[in-house]
């Protein structure tokens, strides 16, 4: 009497491979988007708190914001509204934040994208603290749209 074999055929194999290989694929797609969102989230919160700190300042010295430089920008790491990569040259995140024309009658601070796989837009905060975002994450971005 002879025995039937009862094994998977390579076809069988390459089909539940294929499918398994498909499913990791997505998975992983879908956790590259989650970790767009939480860096963008981050750099939103980071951009709020940093405006918040300049009203603060703002508020205490009857309406003048302050002046951009080093030595007058150490409030923000004071009060605890921005780490202190901040205020040093250099990422923070999968962002760079800029300094723009910060007068004493307002401020202008840029979030740019360091890692374009990480992240689909840029961000400005302006005086009032109103959110801006761009279309884009490329660093020459000029049209920033209201985003609160």
């Amino acid at each position: 009497m002879k025995r039937k074999k009862s094994a998977f055929t390579l076809i069988e194999i390459m089909i539940v491979v294929f499918i398994v290989s498909l499913l990791l694929s997505i998975v992983a797609l879908e956790g590259i988007k989650l970790r767009k969102m939480a860096n963008e989230m981050n750099t939103q919160a980071n951009l709020k708190a940093i405006a918040t700190s300049f009203e603060i300042y703002a508020s205490a010295h009857t309406g003048v914001y302050a002046p951009a430089d080093e030595d007058n920008m150490e409030f923000l790491v004071k009060g605890k509204y921005a780490t202190e990569d901040f205020i040093t040259a250099g990422p923070v995140g999968n962002y760079r934040f800029q300094l723009g024309a910060i007068t004493p009658d307002g401020y202008d601070v840029r979030a740019i994208a360091v890692n374009p796989v990480l992240a689909d837009h840029n961000y400005q905060i302006v005086t009032g603290a109103k959110l801006l975002r761009s279309d884009t994450s490329s660093s020459g971005d000029t049209d920033f749209k209201n985003f609160n």
